[in-house]
């Protein structure tokens, strides 16, 4: 119930007060409540970003800032019209997905949680291909309702990542329409006998693998989302290929762009990341070679 209310209170909200509430819940939640600070600082020492204690204080005070931003623009964007994503995000490099689209190709859309992905619900209104994102449902029914409805409001098909083999399987093989497959590859897999693991900001980590292989089992095209802040409440995606072809490349060698890219945008400025996952959990635990 308060949850609901909160809700109804921000998408009511302008914009300039969403984010001066932002403010309010970022000093509660990095100030007074402290959450996840230790592995926010944890993940940023751990990693190769070569940070020493004042860049760390720094950049850990700018994500927070971001976190509680994000998480408000998430809820407010319920209320947006086309003409708000209009004035607030820039979509680059269209014509990569027109041209696939073109030729009846479905995309595989590899972007992580970098820089205002949440924005990218608003894609439907920009591109031609129908928008499906992999998601995982949320345990609090909900929060997960809420996010649900919001994130499918302006057009995109939500997919639990439990049922994303059979319903890819079922549109590629069935439908003649084309389809954007947003996959986001970046965070924490479970740990399984036949896990593929590689360094990932230095560390040796599992990774999910499940892009590479929808590309290579429908031969699809697989494109890059490269998310930028331009400034607070700003953001841009910009498509960048990553192969038309991905049946001429090596098992994991997809896998291995796609982690290169994101690690590329997390050296050029790392506080717009999802540093409260704890993606370094399974250090160490790699198999012996």
């Amino acid at each position: 119930m308060v949850l609901s209310l909160f809700f109804k209170l921000i998408k009511s909200l302008p914009l300039s007060i969403v984010y001066v509430i932002s403010d309010i819940l970022n000093f509660l939640i990095y100030r007074v409540f402290k959450y996840r600070v230790d592995l926010v600082i944890k993940n940023l020492k751990r990693s190769n970003l070569n940070l020493d204690p004042n860049q760390i204080n720094i950049i850990t005070k700018k994500f927070y800032r971001y976190f509680t931003d994000l998480y408000l623009e998430s809820i407010k964007m319920d209320s947006f019209s086309k003409s708000d994503f209009d004035n607030k995000f820039n979509v680059k490099n269209i014509e990569l997905l027109n041209k696939f689209y073109n030729q009846g190709k479905s995309v595989v859309f590899m972007c992580s949680h970098y820089s205002g992905y949440e924005w990218c619900t608003s894609l439907p209104y920009y591109i031609k291909h129908k928008f499906s994102v992999v998601y995982t449902p949320i345990k609090n029914k909900p929060v997960n309702d809420f996010m649900y409805n919001s994130r499918s409001r302006h057009g995109l098909e939500l997919i639990s990542r439990y049922d994303a083999i059979k319903e890819i399987h079922e549109r590629e093989s069935e439908s003649k329409t084309p389809y954007l497959y947003g996959l986001v590859a970046d965070q924490s897999p479970q740990l399984r006998a036949k896990s593929y693991w590689s360094e990932f900001l230095g560390v040796k980590v599992p990774v999910f693998t499940g892009s590479e292989r929808i590309a290579k089992k429908y031969n699809l095209p697989v494109v890059y989302g490269r998310m930028k802040k331009l400034k607070r409440g700003c953001y841009s995606v910009e498509f960048q290929l990553i192969t038309e072809n991905p049946n001429d490349y090596d098992d994991y060698e997809i896998t291995e762009k796609y982690l290169r890219l994101v690690e590329n945008q997390l050296h050029e400025d790392p506080h717009p990341y999802l540093w409260t996952h704890n993606r370094f959990k399974h250090a160490g635990k790699a198999p012996k070679d």
